[in-house]
């Protein structure tokens, strides 16, 4: 595990609009390093909105963010981010600025573990049927296979997911156990 002092923090920010009106270099770079070409200037100005994938994940961040406003406290919790080559334990933290409206989002490394490579969740894949779209959880990286969440392995045996010609999409949400966690004000890690 990495000591406190030498993890590196992934910040941005949103503004009263809830548009990112700041990333930093680490946040870059975690960007680049999961897959993704960015740049601030493809970023700034986005709604953060945007950048969420399904409903329900919006709705989760949009209450998180009232309630860092109308409290004034930070809101911490856990999520997994995970690499196809490695599993990663993150923690976010959520505050406002000091005589700022702007909400800043701010997460660090807490512990990672190399795991044999998941092609699942390597970027990009060839585009897959419509019908064949998993649900993940976006915190803890669950996916939902037949009624039940279960981890990115044994989902990848239960559904039998690389014997069928392509791999399927990918739709991120959220499991009702970080539901419930996240929306009681527990952490999720």
């Amino acid at each position: 595990m990495t000591e406190q002092a030498d993890r590196p923090r992934c910040v941005h920010r949103i503004n009263a609009d809830g548009r990112i009106s700041f990333v930093n270099d680490h946040w870059l770079a975690f960007a680049s390093n999961n897959g993704y070409e960015t740049s601030r200037t493809l970023v700034l100005g986005q709604a953060l909105i945007d950048a969420i994938s399904d409903e329900e994940t919006q709705h989760i961040y949009a209450q998180l963010i009232e309630r860092v406003c109308a409290s004034g406290r930070a809101i911490r919790f856990g999520y997994r981010c995970d690499a196809p080559d490695r599993r990663r334990w993150m923690q976010m933290r959520m505050h406002r600025l000091p005589a700022s409206e702007e909400i800043e989002f701010a997460s660090e490394l807490l512990h990672e573990e190399p795991r044999p490579p998941v092609a699942l969740i390597h970027p990009p894949r060839p585009p897959s049927p419509p019908e064949d779209v998993l649900s993940m959880c976006s915190w803890c990286k669950a996916v939902l296979a037949e009624q039940s969440w279960v981890e990115i392995e044994q989902a990848v045996i239960k559904l039998r997911l690389f014997v069928a010609d392509g791999m399927p999409r990918i739709s991120h949400g959220i499991c009702p156990d970080c539901k419930d966690r996240l929306l009681a004000g527990e952490s999720t890690s």
